[in-house]
């Protein structure tokens, strides 16, 4: 087991001891695993060598060869701990961008991820519809355990 695998089962003890039946586990055949929080758009897999974070279509790849497994590991906890805040960009009736930001207590925002439509009506007026997601868990509940999984 690599260490990307290592850190993704102490992840999913995690989740499982704090949420219990909220989670959601999947493995395909490849080895593949998935974790998955209901009624939220938060997901973690851990597959070839790499780690992957994602809220709904938005996602990020983290491994050792990256360099950067333990920011995975801390975006992972930060969209677990704190608002989401997902912007659509509206032309007409279609949504031709999407940014999803974590909103942190002292209100700054960090893009995870933008996605664009190459081909939508740019002559109509844009509106924006703006959604916040809760935080799922509190920080204080997990940052013990955060801390363990960094130094495995």
């Amino acid at each position: 087991m690599n260490r990307n695998q290592k850190k993704f089962e102490e992840i999913k003890k995690v989740l499982i001891e704090k949420l219990g039946d909220e989670v959601e586990y999947s493995k395909d055949e490849d080895g593949t695993e998935y974790l998955a929080v209901k009624k939220s758009e938060f997901w973690v897999s851990t597959t070839f060598g790499e780690l992957v974070v994602g809220y709904g279509s938005h996602h990020t790849h983290f491994s050792e060869e990256f360099g950067n497994l333990e920011d995975g590991i801390v975006q992972a906890f930060d969209l677990l701990t704190n608002r989401i805040k997902t912007t659509k960009y509206i032309k007409g009736n279609t949504v031709f961008k999407t940014t999803v930001e974590i909103e942190y207590p002292d209100a700054t925002l960090v893009n995870i991820g933008s996605s664009c439509l190459v081909l939508f009506p740019f002559w109509k007026k844009t509106k924006l519809e703006v959604k916040y997601d809760v935080k799922i868990l509190e920080n204080k509940e997990i940052e013990d355990q955060v801390n363990s999984i960094l130094e495995i």
